[in-house]
């Protein structure tokens, strides 16, 4: 797997032509359950130790933002489930398992890289 990080800064987002605001995260928008999806691009969190993770889902093409948390005491490690999200390339397809919080937001429970799945 590439150790390089594909997270990106949010200006240098905008220079290369992402369009952060056309992604929703609103819970009305963001669907729970399990789907696949295509990884379009990842921002750092400005408020959060986070990554700000920008899909589109496949079947749908309803373009949705997910957040994945750092994980407190582990060595910079931002896992939606077993996947170390910074590393993932643009443009790879996922498996997302999303679930709502105790606040009704939707939040990424675990992410697969298509063909990583276990019995695929």
């Amino acid at each position: 797997m590439n150790r390089e990080t594909t997270v990106m800064g949010f200006f240098p987002a905008l220079e290369a032509g992402y369009e952060p605001k056309n992604y929703s995260f609103y819970k009305e928008d963001v669907p729970t359950g399990n789907y696949l999806a295509k990884l379009d691009f990842m921002l750092w969190s400005k408020t959060f130790m986070a990554i700000n993770c920008f899909f589109t889902i496949k079947d749908s093409g309803k373009k949705i933002s997910l957040s994945v948390y750092k994980k407190p005491g582990e060595d910079d490690l931002y896992l939606a489930g077993e996947t170390e999200i910074r590393f993932v390339s643009f443009g790879t397809m996922m498996h997302l398992s999303v679930e709502s919080n105790q606040n009704g937001k939707p939040v990424l429970r675990d992410a697969v890289v298509e063909g990583n799945l276990v019995g695929e």
